[in-house]
């Protein structure tokens, strides 16, 4: 399942901020906020669709419908992060969200009707910019 990420450079916030544009033009039905939980971190699992994940007080969580999905997923929006100039201390980073974003895209697009989950919260901690997540989801939970 996905991977939830914390940014806390400059240039993630770019990487944040391109995505979150991208992702706000794409993207439909607001998720209703649930209770935090803590999302699991499964490096070596292939990520399948499945619920969606609970969105905590004061987070923000879109469901992108299934057309949107497909369309980000076309456009190569992990590549757009992947390549966002960042200092070297970051690169890494951007590079393992844009991996995991392909990974759970890539789920969605395989799972027919599925869609792709992203989960935006603010700062964990002090000098944080926000943190992240993408999650595969399966049809049922998908706006039309």
């Amino acid at each position: 399942m996905g991977r939830t990420y914390r940014v806390t450079s400059r240039a993630g916030r770019v990487g944040i901020v391109v995505g979150a544009v991208a992702a706000a033009t794409v993207l439909a039905a607001p998720i209703a906020s649930a209770e935090p939980s803590s999302q699991p971190s499964q490096p070596s699992q292939t990520p399948e669709a499945s619920i969606p994940m609970p969105v905590r007080e004061g987070a923000l969580g879109y469901l992108a419908t299934r057309s949107s999905t497909l369309w980000l997923a076309d456009r190569g929006v992990d590549q757009v992060i992947a390549n966002l100039p960042a200092p070297p201390a970051y690169s890494s980073a951007n590079r393992q969200m844009a991996k995991t974003l392909k990974q759970e895209l890539d789920a969605a697009v395989d799972t027919p009707g599925a869609c792709l989950q992203i989960i935006v919260d603010g700062p964990g901690q002090a000098g944080g910019v926000f943190n992240y997540g993408f999650f595969a989801v399966e049809k049922q939970y998908c706006p039309k």
